[in-house]
């Protein structure tokens, strides 16, 4: 698998989680930068505008959805690629992530899930 390196934002409620996310990602060389909700994480993507976008499916405040909802609206932020984890989503959900062209990661997922998640969403934009 081909590593490409790229600013990375993420949020997840579960500090845990979090941690693991931010600590497999920066091992495979990204610059990940991570949030509590997905209203912080949106504030960050809007102001800094990294490559990619990981994000829980359930938060408090602003859920996964949400957050791809409110980026894709805004014309500065549609072309981000948002990657997805979650541990239960309807097919409703489901359908509107991977319609937007975006990546979802079950959870709880293994490493190399969430490394392949974010390297087909850095490789959908870069093939655009």
């Amino acid at each position: 698998m081909i590593s490409i390196m790229a600013t990375i934002a993420a949020a997840d409620d579960d500090l845990a989680v979090q941690s693991i996310v931010k600590r497999v990602l920066v091992r495979a060389g990204h610059d990940v930068s991570t949030y509590d909700d997905g209203a912080a994480l949106v504030e960050e993507v809007r102001s800094h505008h990294p490559d990619v976008v990981v994000t829980d499916n359930e938060m408090p405040v602003m859920t996964g959805l949400e957050v791809v909802r409110t980026l894709h609206a805004d014309p500065d932020t549609a072309d981000i690629p948002i990657v997805v984890a979650s541990g239960s989503v309807s097919a409703a959900t489901a359908a509107e992530v991977l319609h937007g062209g975006d990546q979802m990661v079950p959870k709880p997922f293994t490493p190399a899930q969430l490394q392949a998640g974010v390297t087909a969403a850095l490789e959908s934009t870069r093939a655009v």
